[in-house]
């Protein structure tokens, strides 16, 4: 594959050393593919927990906080009472229009007269 991360191993088998390349690499591929790590990690040849272990040290090499939820600004009274407004407003007109349709649908599922009537030339 085209994605897949070129692997530079020192050694095989149960202790097998990548490269900080390869590391950055397959979990790139892992977090930008929107593949299961089980995926991911069968195409490449490793077990899906070597990913995770990874993708945790990587977490904790970085140590950045991660950033919180934008504080919302504090609206008055009157705005959210404005907004409460026109949402009833807006949910009236849907009640409304839910109403026609089903009516609607009542008058187009009737059975048409028996029978079509006859043209005459």
């Amino acid at each position: 594959m085209k994605d897949q991360p070129s692997k530079q191993v020192g050694e095989r088998g149960r202790h097998a050393n990548y490269s900080k390349e390869y590391v950055e690499e397959a979990l790139a591929l892992w977090r930008t593919s929107g593949r299961s790590a089980t995926a991911v990690a069968a195409e490449l040849g490793i077990r899906r927990p070597l990913l995770y272990r990874w993708a945790a040290a990587q977490r904790r090499a970085t140590d950045t906080p991660q950033p919180s939820a934008p504080a919302r600004a504090v609206r008055s009274l009157a705005e959210l009472e404005a907004e409460i407004g026109r949402l009833r407003e807006e949910n009236d007109k849907l009640l409304e229009q839910r109403e026609i349709l089903k009516k609607s649908l009542g008058i187009f599922s009737e059975l048409p007269p028996r029978g079509m009537p006859k043209s005459k030339p």
